[in-house]
């Protein structure tokens, strides 16, 4: 009988058809590309293509500008930009700010390079050290943050005047170089062909994740994207990847395999991990996050306590290309870059928002315009002029936009 009775379908199962094996509605190709052209992102992508265009065709600089050598030297000298701007994008996601990165790349340099120079101690060894002491600025910050009510501002522009003046402590106020041999290997190249191998390996990744999201997404009976988002996704990726082999053709600077590694961990943790979806919440309403259970003190101290152990990792980066540390230079106005890098990517000030391709974006943004200037001998002073006014116009867009919304 319950034999009799599980083999006979009732009617209307039958007419429907099995969820699981129903293909996943998509959204139309106009909605689809509507979206994508409101993208600020994408924005930013047009804006960055059109400086490197005017750039190429300038007299002053399309000879020295559109080379291999260049990008591969834009992209190593914005390495600690990216790296930082990881867990700047988080801190301000979450509507914080942190002002003592520039000094944090001071004092773990100078830890670093101390260990490496004065105790003739192993590069891990002195990288570790690094990361201990920027593990416990972060952890101070977010427990001043949380515990302490301080606003972030006032928070960490205390270690933005002390942690340099530690540095200078420390360092007896004088420069230490060389660094040995083995930590000298993280600012050099990588081989022709290793290069080209990770080039092609992350694009396959890239193209691989892409294709395994849509498929789970048509098992679950999601909605899939758009057949033109996904085109133009793949798109971007081979293009990327082109790029890239092409740019690194004579060898990878290992800084821009290290803030690649930075930017991959930065994605994962914003869109695959419980820290990134908390974050989202605390900045869209840190109220309405802690009255639905999310842990907002603890996620506050785990995204300060993160930004600090990057900030170590571009100290040591830094050390690395420049092979030694000057404290009272080290790390000089890149906090300005970094919040400028973000901003201009498109994580909103005012929190809710953050994209980490975006201020990638935003770091390659601010290289060009770098880059550009200095190609053009353009004086040092109008840099910074330059630099504050871009951060300004970003913030009013931001400010704008967010109006909007509302």
């Amino acid at each position: 009988m319950h034999a009799l009775e599980s083999s006979v379908e009732h009617p209307a199962a039958a007419a429907a058809p099995a969820p699981s094996s129903a293909p996943a509605p998509s959204p139309s190709s106009a909605r689809a590309l509507a979206e994508i052209l409101a993208s600020r992102s994408l924005r930013m992508v047009a804006v960055l293509l059109a400086l490197w265009t005017g750039l190429a065709l300038h007299p002053d600089t399309r000879d020295a500008f559109l080379t291999a050598g260049n990008f591969s030297n834009l992209t190593a000298q914005i390495s600690e930009i990216v790296i930082i701007g990881v867990g700047m994008t988080l801190v301000i996601l979450i509507g914080g700010i942190d002002l003592s990165v520039g000094a944090g790349i001071a004092l773990t340099g100078v830890v670093a390079a101390k260990l490496q120079i004065d105790h003739h101690l192993p590069a891990w060894v002195a990288c570790l050290g690094a990361l201990g002491v920027a593990g416990l600025i972060g952890l101070w910050h977010g427990l001043l943050v949380t515990r302490g009510r301080m606003p972030a501002f006032v928070a960490t522009l205390g270690g933005f005047l002390a942690y340099r003046g530690l540095g200078l402590v420390l360092s007896d106020a004088r420069g230490l170089s060389p660094m040995n041999a083995d930590f000298q290997r993280l600012g050099a190249r990588l081989p022709a062909g290793t290069s080209t191998g990770i080039c092609l390996a992350a694009g396959l990744c890239g193209l691989a994740l892409v294709v395994a999201r849509q498929k789970r997404r048509r098992a679950l009976g999601l909605e899939v994207d758009a057949t033109i988002r996904i085109a133009l996704t793949l798109f971007a990726i081979g293009a990327v990847t082109a790029f890239a082999a092409v740019i690194y053709q004579d060898g990878m600077p290992v800084p821009v395999l290290l803030e690649s590694l930075a930017v991959a961990l930065g994605a994962v943790l914003l869109r695959r991990t419980r820290l990134g979806r908390y974050a989202f919440a605390i900045g869209g309403n840190t109220e309405a996050a802690r009255l639905s259970g999310v842990p907002v003190a603890a996620t506050t101290i785990a995204i300060y306590a993160l930004t600090g152990l990057l900030t170590a990792f571009a100290g040591i980066v830094a050390a690395a290309r420049t092979n030694g540390v000057t404290p009272g230079n080290a790390g000089l106005m890149r906090e300005l870059h970094v919040i400028t890098a973000v901003v201009i990517g498109g994580t909103s000030l005012s929190g809710g928002r953050a994209t980490i391709i975006g201020t990638v974006v935003g770091a390659l943004v601010f290289g060009t315009l770098s880059n550009g200037m200095n190609l053009m001998n353009v004086n040092s002073n109008w840099q910074l002029i330059f630099t504050g006014a871009i951060l300004v116009g970003a913030s009013l867009l931001d400010s704008m936009t967010s109006k909007r919304r509302a």
